[in-house]
């Protein structure tokens, strides 16, 4: 049920980012959501695309590096308090969450080593979760 997220890494210099999401866009690469984040020398583009493998081949003709890492995406009502409860309900359990962010249509990602049970939670817990075929 996990989606295929990539990582690219992009130089913290003015341009990397545009250089990254236009050769997607060049090779008809759709971003369905995304998040950065930065340190004092590089960027971490995290992105849910329609296409991952002609993403991977796009981006690395460009020298880009590209790393591919599951992912649970979980439907959230648009309602106060629902990041909240997932908040809660994960913050109540044993996983570790390595980082989460918003996507596009009320979606959330979230990103741990143990996705089977982060999924099984969320499951067990009343979220529906959303697969690449949802996505595209």
């Amino acid at each position: 049920m996990s989606i295929r997220q990539l990582s690219v890494f992009v130089e913290n210099k003015s341009g990397r980012v545009a250089d990254a999401v236009g050769t997607l866009a060049d090779g008809g690469v759709n971003i369905i959501a995304f998040a950065l984040a930065d340190t004092t020398d590089y960027g971490i583009l995290r992105l849910i695309v329609d296409q991952v493998d002609k993403a991977v081949e796009v981006l690395e003709a460009q020298r880009f590096a590209v790393a591919e890492h599951p992912v649970a995406c979980a439907q959230i009502p648009h309602t106060p308090g629902s990041l909240a409860s997932i908040a809660r309900i994960v913050s109540n359990s044993s996983l570790n969450i390595e980082y989460m962010y918003l996507g596009a249509g009320y979606s959330l990602l979230l990103k741990t080593d143990e996705i089977d049970a982060l999924e099984q939670l969320l499951l067990s817990n009343g979220f529906s979760l959303l697969s690449e075929r949802d996505l595209g």
